[in-house]
């Protein structure tokens, strides 16, 4: 990792571009308001429509494409790590496949609490739910729009910790970055379209390859897509397409022993654990320009092929590792449609169809000790069928105050899989949700919001039907998945205030039970509903706007999650987080982002015996404008904290516990160069 070399070579040409440009460094580059932060009015994600972001009853967030240059990112998981309340254990594409929590849900990589969608369209794993965040390339991202909480009433399964959509561009023009950095990092991201009067295109891909942030973690990928869209007698439509490839090693995980003498190092018995992945997704969207009704309908698929080895600890130094085949199709649409009745405190009204059929065909089969793939052991075929129906409302009352509602019902069925899943399950589910926000200024400056809601997390198609065989020692074999499961539930209630001038502040405080929580259950050695549990917890957030050239903000975030009826915090839900950030505007054009990042109080076990050693990390980016074009240099981990992300424990025969953790990423520095054209 070169970095006097890289950092003088930029120091280098950021003097010599201070010297060509003297115009410009009389007026600081164009300044966006600190990243995620009170920089939108309108906001089309939490009530899946337009609407002020004043009168949304949630904690709502936004990144725009001016604050996307600002901050370290060249990745979209990175982009999602500076959403406030979205926890993001390693982002970085150098470090493997990010894991993203919020409000104490995490599923450590084997399920998803998030929704995300990409200009509408879910993007989710079929087996497992769990986000692919590499199939957007990072230029094509125009803005990012998120919500913490429940979404179900909306958007249906998976939405319990909260939604994010991207979404992406539509530009008369192009721009391609190129960055190159430690551990052999290197990406190319670029996007370009045109437009007339009635059509446009655009274009985007990305290529990234690493040697990887730890021991047998290397990878690469390369993502392209497109889209066309125009309009013609009150119809305006949208064609896309993406499809990527990639190649990835997997260094599993370390335990606390391993990662003391090496953090970055790989179990041996990780060594044949890869991943190799094709994936094609194309939507189509139409939309009627009318005022009345603006109806919209949508239709997208998903086709992923899969070829992986993973190795499952069984006990302390004895893994069992398998190679899986896998292969499925996500055919969905969506149907919606919005009325605005006259008047001015007259109410809005929306409603809606999604509908998807998820086909899945996945098998197993034994490796040996050298790495040879054997004979099939376990193989299921089967679909999901999904089928959603919602609506919702939203009234003014009197000036100031806003009250609205929704309301959705969702039915899932599973057929194949060997059979049917056990007559005791139901997958059905109403979701209803209200909420208030009271403006107590005639500004809007300062309000108040509220909301009371119900969402629900159905078992995955793992969970369910998963084929993997274990040995049970006994000559014979096991499967962890259950298919007596029956969907989680949660009820949530919440309220805060956010207000402020020359300083944006909010706060708000949740508390939310879910019924019939699924988790691995240790005893049965098989996932099950083991019981409820309790989210409780509090939200801070400031930026401080008093002055144009340093714009520092301020978060943190009081996560208490555990059983109903008991104080101990659930495994890998960090109780604290905090984060400090400012940008920085210099003379020549120059801008610093700075950032610091903290959290604490999670274990690696439920009885809180193993703390785990959090991030504290500093994260850096100087840019430079030059023109239209742009210099920059990253470092991410500047102190070269050596931390646990998240783990667990394993009992040897002998009963002795033992700690497992994966480590977070190593400090790397990046250069980059972005040009407009």
């Amino acid at each position: 990792m070169r970095y006097p070399i890289a950092l003088s070579c930029f120091i280098t040409v950021l003097v010599a571009g201070a010297a060509t440009s003297s115009a410009q460094a009389q007026n600081p580059q164009p300044a966006p308001t600190d990243p995620a932060r009170f920089n939108t009015e309108i906001v089309v994600t939490p009530e899946r429509g337009e609407t002020p972001r004043s009168l949304v009853p949630a904690s709502t967030v936004v990144l725009d494409g001016a604050s996307l240059l600002a901050l370290p990112v060249v990745h979209p998981s990175e982009a999602i790590s500076f959403l406030p309340g979205f926890n993001v254990a390693r982002p970085e594409f150098y470090a493997g496949r990010p894991v993203v929590s919020a409000r104490g849900f995490f599923g450590g990589g084997e399920a998803e609490y998030i929704l995300l969608l990409v200009d509408g369209v879910p993007i989710a794993d079929v087996e497992s739910g769990l986000i692919d965040w590499s199939v957007i390339p990072a230029s094509s991202m125009r803005r990012i729009e998120a919500f913490r909480g429940p979404g179900a009433a909306l958007y249906g399964d998976s939405a319990v910790g909260g939604v994010i959509q991207i979404l992406t561009n539509r530009p008369a023009g192009g721009e391609l970055t190129a960055t190159g950095g430690s551990f052999h990092t290197f990406t190319a991201d670029s996007s370009y379209g045109r437009r007339s009067s009635r059509v446009g295109f655009n274009l985007s891909g990305a290529a990234r390859r690493t040697d990887g942030g730890f021991a047998h973690s290397g990878g690469q990928q390369v993502v392209g897509g497109g889209s066309v869209d125009g309009a013609f007698r009150g119809l305006s439509w949208r064609w896309n397409a993406t499809g990527d490839e990639r190649d990835r090693d997997d260094p599993g995980v370390l335990s606390r022993d391993q990662l003391r003498a090496d953090p970055y190092a790989s179990d041996p018995l990780y060594r044949f654990d890869t991943l190799t992945r094709h994936s094609f997704s194309t939507a189509f969207t139409l939309r009627h320009n009318t005022p009345t009704w603006a109806p919209r309908a949508r239709i997208y698929t998903t086709v992923r092929n899969e070829d992986l080895v993973r190795t499952i600890l069984l006990a302390p130094s004895l893994g069992d590792r398998r190679a899986r085949a896998l292969s499925s199709v996500a055919l969905g649409g969506s149907l919606e449609g919005e009325h605005a009745f006259g008047g001015t405190h007259s109410p809005m009204v929306r409603f809606g169809l999604d509908l998807s059929r998820e086909h899945l065909d996945t098998s197993y089969r034994g490796v040996s000790a050298s790495g040879g793939i054997g004979a099939l052991d376990g193989q299921a075929v089967g679909h999901r069928f999904r089928a959603g129906v919602f609506a919702s409302s939203s009234w003014d009352p009197v000036p100031r105050v806003r009250i609205s509602g929704a309301l959705r019902w969702d039915n899932a069925d599973d057929e194949g899989f060997g059979s049917s899943s056990s007559p005791g399950s139901t997958k059905r589910a109403w979701s209803p949700r209200a909420g208030a926000v009271f403006q107590l200024t005639e500004s809007g400056s300062i309000a108040l919001f509220a909301q009371v809601s119900r969402a629900f997390k159905l078992p995955t198609l793992d969970q369910l039907f998963d084929p993997r065989p274990y040995p049970d020692f006994r000559g014979g074999t096991f499967t962890i998945s259950s298919r007596g499961l029956v969907p989680q539930r949660a009820t949530n209630v919440e309220a805060g205030i956010s207000g402020g001038d020359r300083v944006r502040w909010s706060a708000l405080a949740y508390r939310m039970t879910v019924d019939d929580e699924i988790d691995f259950d240790i005893r049965t050695f098989s996932y099950a509903n083991i019981g409820r549990s309790r989210h409780v917890g509090t939200e801070l957030e400031a930026e401080g706007r008093w002055w144009k050239r340093v714009r520092p903000s301020v978060t943190y975030a009081l996560s208490r999650v555990g059983d109903v009826g008991g104080d101990q915090q659930l495994k890998n839900v960090p109780r604290h987080r905090i984060t400090a950030a400012t940008h920085v505007d210099w003379p020549w054009a120059i801008g610093m982002y700075l950032r610091y990042n903290r959290t604490w109080g999670a274990f690696l076990d439920d009885a809180g015996v193993y703390a785990i050693d959090g991030p504290s990390t500093l994260d850096l980016r100087v840019r430079r404008s030059v023109g239209r074009h742009a210099l920059f240099v990253d470092l991410l981990n500047a102190t070269g904290h050596v931390y646990e992300e998240y783990g667990f424990t394993l009992a040897d025969f002998r009963g002795h516990v033992v700690p497992y953790a994966y480590p977070g990423a190593p400090r790397a520095m990046r250069a980059g160069l972005t040009l407009s054209f």
